[in-house]
């Protein structure tokens, strides 16, 4: 088993409140893992300091092979990720821009990104003229327009309805089982977590630590008829259980 990140001994404090003491975790290469926990249980932070956009207060961590060209964050603040001034489309396109492609590249790029979504967004305008689901499906499309081997996921389908929903994981199952990248997906649904894991993590309250670690064996691709099977409802209560635990320690 290899891993593509891996945590040990975190420590993390936010004014002397204590957020990670000694949390050590490993994320397996080429699978997806959901982190499940209570609300404020550090999982944006952990996610925040794994991408080196905040430092530990101890410990040390370590990402193989990491690029920044070959990594993508969907942020749970979608809508801060998008810039007002450019349009939509050019929002899709800043990631290729930023990897200096050749102009009609990216033009290929983006069309084939828009034809395989297949949403509809008024790529003329500006983000803030598209609803919050709309910006939400934006964000999500530019994450993945370079194909990045390492993809962080920050409740990455809130804003959404229920269709959308579907189709948005439909979309990121098609991805993960052509390109095989490292996916670490926060979420509080637990549906969600066992339709797209191979593996959950559960996490306690603060300082936070793994409450339960739970393997997920259900074949890929998943349908919506997938988390309707017995075995996916036994996987489920086993996570509602743990996080249970975790709320009420």
């Amino acid at each position: 088993m290899n891993h593509a990140v891996t945590a040990y001994n975190l420590k993390k404090l936010f004014h002397n409140t204590e957020v990670f003491r000694d949390l050590s975790i490993d994320i397996e290469e080429g699978k997806i893992t959901a982190l499940i926990g209570p609300n404020g249980c550090g999982k944006s932070t952990l996610l925040n300091i794994l991408a080196g956009l905040i430092k530990q207060d101890g410990g040390d961590f370590q990402i193989n092979n990491f690029n920044h060209f070959n990594f993508s964050y969907i942020f749970q603040n979608y809508r801060e990720s998008l810039l007002p001034w450019r349009s939509n489309l050019k929002n899709l396109a800043l990631p290729l821009e930023i990897q200096k492609r050749p102009k009609q590249e990216i033009g290929e790029i983006i069309k084939e990104t828009q034809n395989k979504f297949g949403f509809e967004i008024n790529w003329r305008g500006c983000p803030y003229e598209l609803s919050g689901g709309q910006q939400q499906i934006l964000a999500f499309m530019r994450a993945l327009v370079t194909k990045p081997k390492i993809l962080f996921i920050d409740e990455p389908f809130s804003a959404l309805d229920y269709e959308n929903n579907l189709r948005l994981r439909e979309y990121l199952q098609k991805y993960y089982l052509a390109f095989h990248p490292t996916i670490i997906l926060i979420t509080h649904n637990i549906e969600e977590a066992v339709h797209l894991a191979d593996k959950i993590i559960i996490l306690s309250q603060k300082p936070t630590k793994i409450i339960e670690i739970i393997n997920n064996p259900l074949p890929y691709p998943r349908t919506l008829e997938t988390t309707r099977e017995e075995k996916s409802n036994q996987i489920a209560s086993q996570v509602l259980s743990a996080f249970q635990k975790a709320t009420n320690p």
